[in-house]
């Protein structure tokens, strides 16, 4: 079984409602299953708070909120109800996907990467969504149907992954999916971090991001605290918990280790397996394919303690303007290449 790969043109309203009208039906399936799990009282809450989440991206960005309405539209779900599926921190909860990124300088340009976890059905939810203006070639995401994307790669070659950090405190703002397009639309690293820097941050995150020049940088994020970011360096490697003063501080524990046990040693054994890999694609394949001591490895097994396992895997050549992608659990030979047509 291979990811979908879903080719999306126009006004952001026009790719937003295409999305939205081809998977209607799995949309609706995913809406009705997530509603269900709901307090009538909780539902209630939390679509006030996409009601009040969607004034603030509307006012943020005008090309995101066109595009959630359009998958509202195209869809015919309820807006409030496509904005909580772009942004689970409405519901006052943490993610269930816990994952282990890489950013670091090659010869030609960075290499961003991530192996992302979730629970196994989670899986058949997930396409690759490449996004065409009436300019060519905006952006390629992975994204859960129903939502804006979670990892992916810009027309200029900037490519951005991140994972789930486990912090107490919460704001209202605007939702990390939000965060992540608003970041993929600079044309460089530096700019990227940038508009990290000016967003009110919902909940606790770390973001790796790089570019074709290899300029990379990592970031943790708080609600309470902002941004912070990681020493400069050439490779920058990351899973779910803290690893700066600052955001330690403020991590919850017991939820950390009850949400994703696995994370210091997924971080022990990315670290390990990196060291003696080549700097390239090729050699970060090996790494994100590599089970030693599983089920705790950089490529995750689902377990009782901890029931998430690797959904798909992905490298992106920031340079080459290349991504490889692999679904379900990888294998050095399981990955497609899709050459991106990368703009100025």
């Amino acid at each position: 079984m291979e990811m979908p790969v879903i080719i999306l043109s126009g006004m952001p309203y026009e790719r937003g409602f295409a999305h939205g009208r081809q998977f209607q039906d799995e949309i609706a399936h995913i809406l009705s299953r997530d509603v269900a799990l709901r307090s009538n009282a909780a539902l209630l809450e939390a679509r006030k708070r996409a009601d009040m989440a969607f004034k603030a991206i509307w006012a943020t960005s005008l090309d995101v909120a066109e595009e959630i309405r359009g998958i509202a539209e195209g869809s015919r779900q309820p807006l409030a109800d496509i904005v909580l599926r772009c942004g689970f921190e409405l519901f006052k909860l943490g993610s269930d996907s816990g994952c282990s990124t890489v950013a670091a300088k090659s010869h030609a340009g960075a290499i961003v990467a991530q192996n992302w976890d979730a629970p196994v059905e989670k899986a058949t939810e997930l396409g690759l969504f490449l996004h065409f203006s009436r300019n060519g070639f905006e952006f390629a995401v992975v994204a859960s149907l129903g939502g804006l994307g979670w990892v992916g790669m810009n027309r200029h070659g900037l490519a951005l992954v991140n994972n789930d950090l486990v912090l107490n405190g919460y704001t209202d703002g605007v939702p990390s999916q939000v965060v992540r397009r608003l970041a993929l639309a600079e044309p460089d690293t530096k700019r990227a971090t940038d508009t990290l820097m000016s967003m009110p941050h919902m909940g606790g995150r770390s973001y790796l991001i790089g570019d074709r020049t290899g300029h990379v940088a990592a970031a943790e994020v708080s609600a309470k605290t902002g941004t912070h970011f990681l020493p400069a360096a050439d490779v920058q490697l990351h899973t779910n918990n803290a690893l700066l003063a600052a955001t330690s501080l403020e991590e919850d524990q017991p939820a950390l280790l009850q949400t994703y046990p696995s994370s210091a040693a997924r971080l022990d054994a990315l670290q390990a397996t990196f060291a003696i890999a080549e700097r390239s694609v090729e050699g970060l394949k090996k790494v994100l394919s590599d089970e030693t001591g599983s089920p705790n490895a950089v490529c995750k097994t689902a377990s009782a303690d901890e029931p998430t396992q690797t959904a798909f895997s992905i490298i992106m050549d920031c340079s080459a303007g290349e991504i490889h992608l692999a679904f379900g659990k990888p294998k050095p030979e399981s990955y497609r290449k899709f050459i991106l047509p990368l703009g100025g």
